[in-house]
């Protein structure tokens, strides 16, 4: 990187193609989810887009949980992924299981990440994590030191 791209960023000739698998070489690290409070949940009844941080997600109707961690603070999770990773409680209130184990990486450039549900920018230092399934979605590091543990 010179100090044209360091104030300006890549230009648009250098742009990477969207992350669809984790680069080779990568320091993998595990975690699980930490105990946490309860978050509400439901299927998509039709196929709607949902903003988070990292971008615009498409959720399926059917297909795909909306899962709000707060007001304006949602993501999208294919349902079968989920099932596997939410355990309900009633209500519409579900918790992530703390016996499952992730992994992430980190980059120390930009990239986008393809996740199954739309492409999300990840920034330098954000966790790159995999899910149950393979699948890829960025988080930042504050609040994956907020959600995750070492496992």
């Amino acid at each position: 990187m010179n100090m044209m791209h360091a104030l300006f960023g890549e230009p648009a000739s250098a742009k990477r193609a969207p992350l669809t698998r984790p680069p080779e070489g990568v320091r993998w690290r595990k975690v699980r989810a930490k105990e946490a409070p309860a978050k509400r949940a439901w299927l998509a009844d039709a196929d709607c887009h949902v903003h988070t941080e990292h971008g615009v997600l498409l959720a399926r109707g059917g297909k795909d949980y909306v899962l709000a961690h707060g007001p304006g603070d949602h993501n999208v999770v294919r349902r079968d992924i989920f099932e596997a990773t939410y355990e309900p409680l009633g209500g519409g209130l579900f918790r992530k299981r703390t016996d499952v184990i992730l992994r992430y990486f980190t980059l120390k450039h930009r990239v986008v990440v393809q996740t199954l549900e739309g492409a999300q920018a990840a920034r330098p230092g954000d966790w790159i994590m995999q899910g149950v399934k393979g699948e890829l979605w960025p988080v930042s590091p504050d609040k994956a030191r907020e959600k995750y543990e070492p496992a």
